[in-house]
């Protein structure tokens, strides 16, 4: 069982990083970031520039850190902080459903906070924390004698 629940989640991680970075790479190379920060400006984003520069990085460097299985609940969280602005300020305003709506960044957001949480035994993470997480949990400190008795 817990193979398969680590597959699953390696599957579910490189799904979700191709389509970050995807959208990273849209934003960096496509358009480029000052084109991509002036969109955010003209869609109402607070700091576009910053803003940009963020969503790009995030969904870029975040996806393959997301692949990799490395840094995994940092990760999660900037994704799903990513997201959280792209629904607040762009989607909202469109509804649920795609193409305008927020379903996209709400389902990406979701499943990285979930799979950053939940990085099963095939990331790096794992490989080089995991197992000494395991040692550690194992190891039970003596007890000492109450000096009261």
């Amino acid at each position: 069982m817990n193979a398969l629940r680590s597959s699953l989640t390696l599957i579910g991680r490189i799904g979700v990083g191709i389509v970050l970075i995807a959208h990273g790479w849209q934003k960096l190379v496509t358009w480029g970031v000052p084109t991509t920060a002036q969109n955010f400006g003209t869609m109402g984003v607070p700091l576009p520039q910053l803003a940009a520069w963020y969503a790009t990085v995030v969904e870029l460097i975040g996806g393959v850190l997301l692949i990799l299985g490395i840094a995994l609940p940092l990760v999660g969280l900037a994704v799903a902080l990513d997201m959280a602005g792209a629904i607040i300020f762009v989607h909202l305003p469109h509804g649920l459903f795609a193409p305008d709506g927020f379903e996209l960044p709400l389902v990406i957001g979701a499943a990285a906070l979930a799979m950053g949480f939940n990085a099963g035994n095939w990331s790096l993470d794992h490989a080089m924390f995991g197992r000494r997480a395991r040692r550690e949990s194992k190891y039970v400190a003596p007890s000492t004698p109450d000096p009261g008795r």
